[in-house]
């Protein structure tokens, strides 16, 4: 399965789903317009898992390596 923690950077991804157990950093992703069907992009990815960065039509964030795991993708072409 295709997550963030594990896609390529600077290639465009669709969000397939976000299966978080806290409902708090899903409610701020939602705020933020990281929403399932957002094309997103790997800016930077940490090493020994650290955090990930972000980009989402110039707007960038960070998150932790753990909840990366759970964002889901799907590779856009094109």
């Amino acid at each position: 399965m295709l997550n963030v923690a594990n896609a390529n950077r600077n290639e465009m991804y669709k969000i397939k789903s976000m299966n978080f157990a806290n409902n708090q950093i899903l409610h701020r992703l939602y705020a933020l317009g990281f929403t399932e069907g957002s094309l997103i992009k790997i800016k930077q990815k940490s090493l020994f898992n650290g955090p990930c960065t972000l980009d989402k039509d110039g707007q960038q964030i960070c998150i932790r390596n753990c909840d990366a795991c759970q964002i889901v993708l799907e590779h856009v072409h094109g």
